[in-house]
């Protein structure tokens, strides 16, 4: 059995890793991330740590991983959502869900022409934490450029909007931004294997997942939705909101035709522990309904269009207090949130 891994080491390591992806950000899927976790205990492991000195924990949100939240003009916003799940009823969850699979299975998507490119666009606010108390707000636009035949020239393009201090949790100077890609920055690759990902990074025109699926996996996925769930929660290794984490990776992907998100959608309302927690859940001028579940110390959702079946995005809130090693936030804080919207255009940068 291995040693466990200390809070102080994990922090050290995530540091290093921080540190190396400034030029060189890398891509938040499980793979890369252990691959550059190995290279930063690897560079890390003959550095002395000096006598009573206890580094900084930090709690990063990072872009990459599209997460959610409220999105208004003014940033994230306070939430009224009952985060313990008590007065909401999770029947009402799968009716909602079942609607919104109803809905999604009457669409005819729009097939890729050759030249064509399928552009999915993210706006995504979040909450950088330290355990001296600091904490940044962040406003960050991710957008991607997937073409008809994936095995050609992909484009990822990162935009630093706005970074400020969040009320209450000043530091001094310039804070930093909680994005780990420079403003700006811009990703060829084909099949989507960007020059920022980890050496050894698995080859993403062969191997795939949820969150960043090939033709050969959407078209593997069974089409039972218990069968389904059971996809999502062994992927999720973490149960019943394991499964919403890795349908909520699979969704902000963009990637999935209507008939299989209809079945995600159906596979969650399979879900007892998922409630309605928002009837009127504004993500970037559109409103849907959320519906969620605790997930560790925040309360996770996505988020779906009533009138048309369509994940406009989702939001993570922090369910209790969480203390000041953890970034002491407060319970119903916005933690992070984006708003997803794919189309079809005809060339690469084209919006």
């Amino acid at each position: 059995m291995s040693e466990p891994t200390t809070p102080e080491t994990l922090d050290r390591v995530l540091d290093a890793a921080l540190t190396r992806a400034g030029d060189e950000p890398v891509q938040f899927d499980v793979a890369a991330g252990k691959a550059a976790l190995a290279a930063a205990l690897k560079e890390r492991a003959e550095e002395p740590v000096a006598a009573g000195h206890r580094p900084r924990r930090r709690t990063r949100w990072l872009a990459a991983a599209a997460a959610v939240t409220v999105l208004t003009g003014a940033g994230l916003a306070a939430s009224t959502v009952d985060l313990t799940g008590v007065g909401s009823n999770s029947v009402s969850a799968a009716e909602e869900l079942t609607k919104a699979a109803d809905l999604a299975s009457r669409v005819v998507d729009r097939p890729l022409a050759p030249g064509q490119y399928r552009y999915v666009r993210s706006r995504v606010e979040g909450i950088t934490t330290s355990s001296s108390g600091e904490a940044t707000y962040s406003e960050i636009v991710q957008e991607q450029w997937i073409p008809a035949d994936r095995r050609d020239e992909w484009m990822f393009r990162n935009r630093n909007i706005a970074t400020r201090w969040l009320e209450g949790h000043e530091g001094s100077g310039q804070p930093d931004s909680g994005s780990a890609f420079k403003d700006g920055a811009e990703f060829r690759g084909k099949c989507g294997n960007y020059s920022y990902m980890a050496e050894g990074s698995p080859d993403r025109c062969t191997i795939a997942d949820f969150h960043f699926p090939t033709p050969e996996f959407v078209a593997a996925l069974p089409k039972d939705p218990a069968q389904m769930l059971a996809r999502l929660k062994d992927a999720g290794q973490a149960g019943d909101s394991g499964a919403l984490m890795q349908a909520r990776e699979a969704l902000n992907s963009g990637q999935y035709p209507a008939e299989v998100r209809a079945t995600i959608f159906r596979a969650l309302a399979l879900l007892p522990g998922l409630v309605v927690t928002d009837n009127k859940a504004n993500l970037d001028g559109k409103e849907g309904v959320a519906l969620g579940m605790k997930y560790f110390e925040d309360f996770t959702e996505i988020i779906i269009d009533p009138a048309n079946g369509d994940y406009i995005g989702a939001r993570e809130t922090v369910a209790e207090d969480l203390p000041d090693d953890m970034g002491g936030l407060e319970k119903g804080t916005v933690r992070s949130s984006s708003a997803v919207t794919t189309k079809i255009v005809d060339r690469q940068g084209a919006e």
